[in-house]
């Protein structure tokens, strides 16, 4: 498989220089430092914005860090004075009015996200809950600190994403922009324990301190109704 990119410049005579300009060239979109072309892609899509509020097109937890994406991204209103701006991370890359386009190359840096662990402990009984992220659990008829376990991770969190070893749940936050933590201890605000018996569950945070990711992309409309198409190819 090849990608291939182009692109044509042409200027007629005291345009833009004195003489014609006719510029063309090409180049392939291949895997760093390699000659095999990128293999995925996030596939062709529109957004349409609402508001001027900033907002991530892309994050660069998803992608793999350094390596060599190429992100085509195009304004594609007609009114001339209709803008967007893009930003990688907090650095200011440029405007794009009516009818820009780009082929830009996008190195990912990742974050460190967010995690920590419940341990279930002690004696929990049937029907019992443990409430976490919004979301109840209800013990089954299977009441052992392992299945309380299993039935937490098997929930779906909108922040987090959680795996299991035995009776400890392992939390961690889907993206590393969100340095909130859930405070330690079960009575805290976050993690609410309602048990007939004696179950506990205690929050632990995982070494290491979260980082925000450090590239995301992040565009800026100039108008509240504006529709960008994007497209990431990348490793």
């Amino acid at each position: 498989m090849a990608i291939t990119a182009s692109i044509t410049l042409t200027s007629g005579a005291n345009d833009l220089v004195t003489d014609a300009l006719a510029l063309a060239t090409s180049s392939s979109l291949s895997k760093a430092g390699a000659t095999t072309a990128l293999s995925n892609t996030t596939g062709l899509a529109r957004k349409t914005t609402t508001t001027t509020d900033q907002f991530i097109l892309l994050n660069a937890d998803n992608f793999t860090a350094d390596k060599a994406h190429k992100l085509y991204i195009k304004n594609t209103s007609t009114v001339a004075d209709q803008f967007f701006t893009i930003h990688i991370d907090d650095e200011k890359l440029g405007l794009m009015y009516a009818g820009d386009w780009a082929l830009i190359p996008w190195a990912a840096t990742n974050g460190v996200k967010a995690a920590f662990t419940v341990t279930f402990a002690a004696t929990w009984a049937t029907a019992d809950t443990a409430v976490f992220d919004g979301v109840t659990i209800a013990l089954g008829s299977t009441a052992t600190t392992a299945a309380m376990a299993i039935l937490v991770a098997a929930a779906r969190y909108p922040n987090f994403t959680a795996t299991v070893n035995g009776s400890v749940v392992t939390f961690t936050a889907k993206d590393s922009n969100d340095l909130s933590l859930i405070e330690e201890g079960a009575a805290s605000d976050d993690y609410v324990i309602t048990t007939n018996g004696n179950g506990t569950g205690t929050v632990a945070r995982v070494a290491g301190t979260p980082v925000a990711s450090a590239n995301d992309i992040k565009i800026t409309p100039g108008q509240a109704v504006n529709t960008i198409e994007y497209m990431l190819f990348y490793e």
